[in-house]
């Protein structure tokens, strides 16, 4: 079963039209860096590759070149203006070069890495690794909320009928957990109420789990939603919980691999790449880079074809006296091959038993998670980028920060958590796959106005 959620100026309007102004506008609550808005040095950032698109496609391009009075148009000519650019290597590589342990990356918190994305935002003893090099603290600013899908790859030869979604695979949340934990490992226990059928389909055929081969966020955010379902310790080497195993240096242990190994992909393209190319496979996948990969959506797939994501429980409600499970899309148009929203408005971000998220960005956002039940899709989670209170004293950087790039920085975060015309937080809700921050009149759950008044204090 599907829920379907539906979609003369009084004082209450006009205070209404009030506030939508103001967060048109960045917080002013600190001193900007550096002087005046684009003063700064062209920079660079890495990490997060759930972040590529957004990053490289949406807002890099547009705080180089638009005409928001947030961007910097530093490309647009001999204008003198910085640009900015993002290299998607990985959370894990990223937060290792602010200094996160093990450090196998080289520290670095000059221009060439001014700041760092990630969807693995530090615990406590992390973000204490990483203080440790600066006389500041670390500032872990979400920019924005991304849906990760179930994708699918049928074995050779099966086509899919009858069930909750035909054509697709409606998948209960303790399924999703099994599969991941090596506990369900053929595709004839996951199909609740749909039937395979084909010349030479095989339902008994072994599940292939496809995974992250790098430190990934996408992995954390992914874990801790397995973490919801299954909070127990899990036989790995070290029995550690999905939480725990989220948060570790690399994320990259799954439950029993010596048994059933796992087919490792680099980034989530790379994970794409390796579903959409072993058939008998299922992989977690951000919502862009699976629309962007063609193989999971119309016209190469979705409904009726051999790879789609799949749809997860989000609750269940009560008919002729039962339980039912409903369940929901990663995307807010379906399996469409056209681009729409990640479909996590009014998510209930929780740490696993009470509602969050901290009320600043130098507090640790390690701990924030979704819950079982959710209006929309349940697997959603926040993206991050990180900054620091103080740059000037930072030790052991492979390049001295600067003020200018300091100052680019905070102007491109200020942009990216930008709304009114062609502002960040605008650009990135208008059907690219990713979704802007909440706000909301609680200031406890206003994440805009949380980040933005993390960037106010980013200073040199």
């Amino acid at each position: 079963m599907h829920r379907l959620m539906p979609r003369g100026l009084s004082s209450a309007c006009l205070l209404s039209v009030l506030a939508a102004t103001a967060l048109a506008a960045p917080s002013v609550a600190g001193a900007a860096p550096g002087g005046e808005q684009c003063s700064g040095v062209n920079i660079e950032g890495q990490g997060a590759s759930l972040q590529k698109l957004s990053q490289i496609e949406v807002w890099g391009p547009n705080f180089n070149t638009s005409a928001n009075a947030l961007a910097c148009s530093g490309s647009q000519g001999s204008t003198g203006k910085p640009t900015v650019t993002y290299h998607s290597v990985g959370s894990g590589k990223g937060l290792e070069s602010f200094g996160q342990e093990p450090k196998t990356e080289v520290v670095n918190y000059g221009p060439k890495n001014a700041y760092v994305g990630t969807d693995e935002p530090p615990n406590p003893t992390q973000k204490a690794e990483m203080e440790a090099h600066n006389g500041g603290k670390l500032l872990t600013i979400p920019v924005e909320q991304a849906a990760v899908t179930v994708s699918v790859h049928l074995p050779a030869n099966c086509t899919l009928s009858g069930g909750p979604t035909p054509g697709r695979i409606a998948m209960k949340e303790a399924t999703v957990e099994k599969i991941f934990h090596a506990t369900i490992t053929t595709w004839k226990s996951i199909l609740n109420g749909a039937k395979m059928t084909g010349t030479g389909c095989n339902a008994s055929t072994p599940i292939k789990r496809v995974v992250r081969k790098d430190g990934s966020g996408t992995t954390s955010l992914f874990k801790k939603y397995l973490n919801l379902v299954y909070s127990k310790e899990i036989a790995t080497a070290e029995n550690k919980t999905w939480k725990q195993l989220a948060e570790s240096a690399h994320n990259t242990t799954w439950p029993e691999e010596a048994g059933d190994p796992v087919i490792r992909g680099e980034g989530n393209g790379g994970v794409a790449n390796e579903v959409a190319a072993n058939a008998g496979s299922v992989g977690y996948i951000n919502l862009a880079d699976a629309r962007k990969n063609g193989k999971f959506s119309p016209p190469l797939g979705g409904s009726g074809m051999p790879t789609f994501w799949v749809e997860i429980e989000d609750g269940k409600i009560t008919v002729e006296g039962k339980k039912v499970p409903t369940y929901a899309d990663p995307s807010t148009n379906g399996d469409a091959e056209s681009k729409a929203n990640s479909n996590c408005e009014e998510t209930l971000y929780t740490n696993g038993k009470k509602k969050f998220p901290p009320p600043l960005a130098e507090e640790a956002w390690n701990e924030v998670s979704t819950s079982k039940t959710e209006k929309n899709y349940v697997i959603c989670g926040f993206t991050y980028d990180l900054s620091l209170t103080k740059f000037s004293t930072v030790t052991g950087s492979l390049e001295a920060p600067t003020e200018g790039s300091v100052r680019s920085a905070y102007d491109y975060l200020n942009f990216v958590l930008g709304t009114g015309a062609g502002g960040g937080q605008t650009l990135i809700g208008n059907n690219v796959d990713y979704l802007g921050l909440p706000t909301s009149e609680e200031a406890s759950k206003n994440v805009l106005k949380i980040s933005r008044e993390g960037v106010s204090k980013i200073g040199f």
